[in-house]
């Protein structure tokens, strides 16, 4: 009796020493013995929020005067691998229809800042002004108005994988430098049409990724890639950016008072070992990742690392100049300090090799080649590669601020996505999708870091938005990989919103501007996908009832 008795006490000392966090069916928070949690709290000034794209969650694609763009003409042909699942994201979301639904659920998790990008083709459906469609900018005023008064702040990008077909077949697309001062319109135009209500703009997103993949897709009879476009598109969208900078100056900041930035996306880039080999080849990666777009907005031209290496591997092709453009003399002084802060798209880490020993590409170098950094593993654990956006490694958070620190004069910085891609759907049909207990940890790891990196380091942090606010179309995962802080009901086609089960953790750190500290239990590859070292009691407390019970009995 004395040993049921014990049992049952431990029982109940570990119900007691668990956080019990609840849930109520509409997601809010819903917690009991919560003193027993610790919480980190954020930066004062610190933004908070969540972001999405236009053309991964609007929908009416081609309703009330939008045009096509770029991707909607790709994806109505045949496309070559590893693009050749990819659907055309006609529907989506249907956020131009439901944007208020996007906004109520911004605003029930207590969100400061909603990032969303404007659709070029839906305003601009020629790509330049002679043709402004009042559909479109009546549709971004309602959201933004909607924003607003939810006490959200708005974040435009300009571009995000959308520009307007027309602009391709006017000026050759970002491999030529006729789209430049096409943008700069486009820019003009959005400030002189938004700028009233919004302070906080990027340009361009994550142009090094976008250039490498999307933006050297072919279109039959009107653009097949050559080598070397992959730079171009990159030297094109900074120049871009620095136009768009630079008109801001010109006429707008004086009366609007808001901040540019320039955003980049990399998987950062630790070497594989301590030799000096891999070393250099982590700080290559990440050059060529973060520098190619950082470097020329703060100081004016590319690495120089970055510029002798692609020179070399081009004389060594037999080419007459290098692949990678220069600025001259009167671009370098116009870049230098176009950015108001720096955005970083960040999410896993990887590691890296030593490559220079690679065999070269036959056709020519790319910018994937020439940084000579042979990924060796995708996660802590060298060699390990699936289930991509379901790891957590939120020493990138600390890691890439610091080199950024160091690198480029400690710009302000601002963590623009930063998310974990649910696919356990994909293999398991059944599974609950509002489900996803491991986006609290994810996200709360990552935050730990980055404000300890901010308070410890005196690195100039401005926010931090998770990827994304709902479940989007995530391109070559079409809808099989869920970001979104809500559930989208793609499923049944309804596409209702619900809030997930992490909605009390968003909540937690709107409504007292702290982070609890919650520990990411997930191990990808697993049957489960459930961790064995930390999980937190609550979760095991049915087992334990179930043994208690057998033993009394």
């Amino acid at each position: 009796m004395r040993c049921r008795r014990l049992v049952l006490l431990l029982l109940c000392a570990a119900v007691g020493q668990s956080s019990i966090i609840g849930q109520n069916d509409r997601g809010s928070v819903h917690k009991t013995g919560a003193d027993a949690m610790e919480y980190v709290p954020l930066p004062e000034d610190f933004l908070f929020g969540a972001g999405t794209s236009a053309m991964q969650v609007e929908g009416a694609w081609n309703v009330d005067g939008k045009s096509p763009s770029v991707m909607d003409v790709f994806l109505q042909h045949e496309m070559p691998p590893p693009y050749a699942d990819m659907k055309q994201p006609n529907v989506t979301a249907d956020s131009y229809h439901r944007y208020k639904d996007d906004v109520a659920m911004a605003a029930a998790l207590k969100l400061q800042v909603y990032r969303f990008s404007v659709s070029w083709p839906r305003v601009l459906p020629e790509g330049d002004t002679s043709v402004i469609n009042q559909d479109g900018v009546n549709y971004y005023k309602n959201l933004i108005e909607e924003l607003i008064k939810h006490n959200i702040q708005p974040m435009i990008t300009m571009n995000h994988f959308d520009y307007p077909f027309a602009t391709l077949k006017k000026t050759g697309g970002w491999a030529n430098k006729a789209i430049v001062p096409a943008f700069r319109e486009y820019a003009d135009f959005l400030f002189k049409t938004f700028g009233d209500k919004v302070r906080l703009w990027t340009t361009i997103n994550e142009a090094n990724y976008y250039c490498m993949n999307f933006a050297l897709l072919p279109v039959p009879g009107l653009y097949e890639p050559q080598v070397g476009d992959d730079y171009k598109c990159v030297h094109h969208t900074i120049l871009a950016h620095m136009e768009a900078y630079r008109v801001y100056e010109e006429k707008y900041r004086k009366t609007q008072g808001g901040k540019i930035g320039a955003a980049a996306l990399t998987l950062w880039c630790r070497p594989n070992s301590t030799s000096y080999e891999d070393i250099q080849a982590a700080e290559r990666g990440n050059l060529f990742a973060l520098g190619s777009i950082y470097h020329p907005v703060v100081h004016g031209d590319y690495p120089e690392a970055l510029k002798e290496r692609v020179a070399h591997y081009s004389a060594l092709e037999n080419r007459p100049t290098s692949r990678l453009p220069s600025f001259t003399d009167e671009e370098r002084a116009r870049l230098k300090g176009s950015a108001d802060f720096l955005c970083f798209n960040a999410y896993m880490g990887t590691t890296v090799a030593d490559g220079t020993k690679k065999p070269r590409p036959a056709g020519g170098g790319t910018i994937q080649s020439d940084r000579d950094a042979a990924e060796v593993g995708t996660d802590t654990r060298p060699g390990f590669f699936g289930d991509l956006f379901m790891r957590a490694n939120p020493w990138v958070l600390r890691d890439a601020p610091l080199w950024i620190r160091d690198n480029y004069k400690n710009t302000p910085l601002f963590i623009t996505e930063n998310g974990w891609g649910d696919e356990r759907g994909n293999t398991n049909p059944k599974a609950d999708p509002l489900d996803d207990e491991p986006r609290v940890g994810y996200h709360s790891v990552y935050l730990q870091e980055l404000i300890r990196t901010a308070t410890e380091e005196n690195v100039n942090i401005m926010g931090y938005l998770a990827w994304s606010l709902i479940d989007t179309y995530e391109w070559t995962a079409n809808f099989g990989r869920k970001f979104g802080l809500v559930h989208v009901d793609y499923e049944n086609g309804s596409l209702n919103r619900t809030l997930k089960k992490s909605a009390w953790f968003f909540q937690e750190i709107g409504t007292n501007r702290r982070v609890p500290k919650v520990p990411f239990t997930f191990v990808p590859g697993s049957s489960t996908g459930a961790g064995t070292k930390t999980v937190p009691i609550h979760y095991a407390v049915p087992f334990l009832f179930a043994i208690v019970l057998s033993f009394l009995h």
